[in-house]
């Protein structure tokens, strides 16, 4: 942003070639637009038209466009659309959008609204721009060129951008001459538009999610209220949704001329002409209630409603038990998993709807087992995986000179929370999981040189003791989060990340990053487990730091509690189960690392995110009173949020935001561990483990998503008998695995005597698809 100016500057391009436009992005791109050189103020809003004539209405009709940095579209004065999708500059991505059934015979228009040139946790200052082209039946009818026309006369006189939302703040409908999203408007004193140079943006290919679904929502009026309401000078209208939806509002009424009204909590201040009028925010918030009210002149609202734009997942998993808070629990994280997926996962509805590489775990989990998307042909989409791919493409994107991807995409933040080690690592893992889920290379390929690039900045970063020295796992009450040292937790982060470069380096053919990555985690690995290791006590030293990390620390008040003897911080909670999880841990300390885990967990005081961790490692231990201790967690330290009225996780058991991801991974749990139904293997293997949790729940049932189908499992015990009901897919091979007791090794499936194998703690028998019945 130059200060003279005030103009975007161009955002410097992914330094890696591996990311090509399409045939339909390359025209696009070489047909960008947009209006004169000083329309390119901060929160810029321009209106664009293009009239055409059509001699009929064609069965098949689409328009491709690109808009930096939104768009709002128009046909013929209806509204159709609005986007793209969140992009970073170097990445952008074009809708096609089926506008068919807008066209008419005679002339048509097509309008779109765009605004841009603003800096927010969802986009980034830019150049702002417009690219659009028109097909019928697949052939190219026209593109964006200079007979295009634009405006800025619009009621768009103020464009704002927080770090949640966007917003038009100022509305004045006093300063349009007619509706100029009608075709029969006259533009005559509209503008010819510019073409202008691509260069400012990356490769523009096709959009890979779904257009958002929008739905109206339930709305109630204050005091029973029913439209029309009159309104005066001071007097509101409230309304409520009960639970937090992610909506934007449609007002429809009639005024005096010069009537101010304001619009909460969406921050609209309008100004309207004399007469009936319309008007919709330009952005959803998460909101559970707001008001309309007249500050001055007289209006009277005939018409309101909320539409929720989400990403279009269907809720098809369901999960009943004989608990009902554990029914409640799993039916929030399931909105939980709705409401924070938009065109990302999101972190929380109200504060920031910002992506962040810990948004996963747990968005995954939760839209993988409980939804599924829009698939081909009308068919589900089951384990949609889209969202996580986009999370990891635009994190790569963000890859900085120095080596480093940001925790976040899609701003221009550079503070703290910018550089985050531990996401980076989480980022990687991310790209793991989307191949494990989807077996798509291609992106893997794609994005490989950002994570070539991101290892070696963690391999630069070793000191003479063979650890990796940066700043230790940011998560809510890590006594070392934030400390820069050699630690337990980053260094395990940083072990799995280089593990899983190596299978990535496999699957893209890049054999020696796969054996210089491979050595580098086995050498982390035995560093690990050489100097952070206490072997007194079984478990692992939080971290060590040199006499200079500990001042440096100091000095920027960045301290913790913990005893520091011999360079050596005492164990935490945090790091012995983080080595766990990530793998780090020899076979031959693992039952000593997990006692010293349970041990601390007896204490209560692990926050929201740690317990994602921890509940697979209790599960880990496959013992009934660690799947018990996972259900009374729940109970006990997610009660609140069941009881809240937005049906929505939160950030923290108390405080934080409300609308959280961190608090939702439970659903996750209660689908692949209680149910027990979950791919653990890639779907390549196309396997399914069957092996279920209950804790002390004498029923539990449901259906849970799984890449190849629902999965329906029904378990009920009376005494020391387990019963059960299982319908499995075609195309995947399932394995039972039941608890082993003395003296059983076989088990009752469809009055068959099917003996098992011991493996475990578990006695493992293999399902073939279909329907089964058993006991056990």
């Amino acid at each position: 942003m130059t200060a003279s100016s005030g103009q975007a500057a161009p955002v410097p391009l992914h330094p890696f070639a591996s990311i090509k436009a399409d045939p339909l992005g390359a025209k696009l791109q070489s047909a960008m637009v947009w209006a004169d050189a000083a329309q390119n103020q901060k929160g810029v809003a321009i209106a664009f038209r293009k009239t055409f004539d059509l001699g009929k209405v064609p069965s098949a009709a689409s328009l491709n466009l690109f808009a930096d940095a939104r768009y709002v579209l128009w046909v013929n004065g209806s509204y159709v659309q609005r986007g793209p999708n969140r992009f970073q500059p170097n990445g952008p991505e074009y809708d096609s959008i089926d506008i068919s059934r807008y066209l008419r015979c005679g002339r048509n228009a097509v309008v779109v609204f765009v605004f841009g040139n603003l800096s927010g946790g969802k986009l980034m200052q830019h150049v702002p721009g417009l690219t659009a082209l028109f097909q019928i039946d697949g052939a190219e009818v026209w593109r964006t060129d200079g007979a295009w026309k634009w405006s800025s006369d619009t009621r768009y006189r103020t464009m704002a951008a927080s770090w949640a939302n966007l917003g038009d703040t100022l509305v004045d409908t006093r300063v349009e001459d007619g509706d100029w999203t009608a075709a029969e408007y006259q533009d005559t004193a509209w503008k010819a538009a510019t073409p202008i140079s691509s260069e400012s943006w990356g490769a523009l290919t096709a959009r890979r999610i779904p257009l958002l679904r929008e739905l109206p929502v339930p709305v109630t009026l204050s005091g029973g209220a029913v439209l029309p309401v009159t309104l005066q000078p001071g007097e509101k209208l409230a309304f409520t949704t009960g639970r937090i939806v992610q909506a934007y509002p449609v007002l429809e009424f009639d005024a005096e001329a010069n009537t101010e009204l304001s619009i909460e909590p969406y921050g609209i201040r309008y100004l309207a002409k004399a007469g009936p009028q319309r008007h919709f925010a330009i952005d959803s918030r998460g909101i559970s209630q707001g008001t309309i009210e007249v500050k001055s002149g007289k209006a009277t609202v005939t018409g309101f409603k909320l539409i929720e734009r989400l990403y279009p997942y269907d809720r098809v998993g369901s999960f009943t038990c004989s608990d009902p808070f554990l029914n409640k629990l799993w039916a929030m994280c399931a909105r939980s998993g709705e409401v924070l997926s938009e065109d990302a996962y999101v972190d929380c509805a109200d504060r920031e709807r910002v992506e962040w590489m810990d948004c996963d775990p747990p968005g995954f989990d939760i839209t993988r087992t409980e939804m599924a998307g829009p698939g081909k042909d009308g068919k589900p989409l089951y384990g949609d995986a889209r969202l996580l791919g986009e999370m990891v493409r635009r994190t790569a994107l963000t890859l900085q000179p120095e080596g480093w991807v940001k925790a976040h995409t899609c701003s221009d933040r550079y503070d703290i929370h910018a550089k985050m080690e531990d996401r980076a690592c989480e980022w990687v893992a991310g790209i793991r999981r989307y191949f494990d889920a989807t077996g798509d290379a291609s992106l893997v390929r794609e994005i490989w040189p950002a994570v070539v690039t991101q290892m070696d900045y963690f391999l630069e970063r070793r000191t003479p003791r063979g650890l990796v020295r940066a700043r230790d796992w940011v998560v809510w009450g890590n006594p070392l989060g934030y400390m820069t040292g050699e630690t337990t937790t980053l260094n395990a982060f940083v072990q799995r990340a280089l593990a899983d470069a190596k299978v990535l380096a496999g699957i893209v053919g890049d054999n020696a990053a796969a054996a210089k990555f491979g050595q580098a985690a086995d050498d982390l690995a035995k560093a690990i487990n050489t100097v952070l290791w206490n072997e007194a006590d079984g478990c692992y030293y939080s971290g060590y730091f040199t006499d200079e990390d500990w001042a440096a620390n100091v000095a920027a008040k960045r301290t913790t509690n913990l005893p520091f003897v011999n360079h050596l911080t005492a164990t935490t909670l945090h790091a012995d189960v983080v080595a766990l999880d990530r793998g780090v841990v020899p076979a031959d300390r693992q039952e000593r690392v997990r006692q010293k885990m349970v041990e601390q967990d007896r204490k209560g005081s692990a926050r929201v995110m740690l317990y994602y961790y921890l509940a697979k490692e209790l599960y880990r231990l496959d013992r009934s009173e660690h799947d018990l201790r996972v259900l009374t967690v729940f109970r006990e330290k997610w009660a609140k949020m069941v009881d809240s009225k937005w049906e929505c996780s939160w950030e923290e058991f108390g405080g934080g935001s409300h609308a959280h991801i961190y608090g939702m991974f439970p659903g996750y749990f209660l689908n692949a561990y209680v149910l027990g139904v979950r791919r653990d293997a890639p779907v390549a293997e196309r396997k399914i483990r069957i092996e279920p949790h209950l804790g002390d729940l004498t029923q539990a049932e449901g259906k849970v998503v799984t890449e190849f189908g629902l999965v329906a499992a029904t378990w009920r015990t009376k005494g020391p008998e387990l019963s059960f009901t299982l319908t499995l897919p075609e195309g995947a091979a399932a394995e039972l695995a039941l608890p082993a007791t003395e003296n059983r090794n076989q088990i009752l499936i469809d009055g068959k005597t099917v003996p098992g194998r011991l493996v475990g703690s578990r006695l493992v028998v293999p399902l073939s698809p279909g329907h089964h019945e058993g006991s056990y």
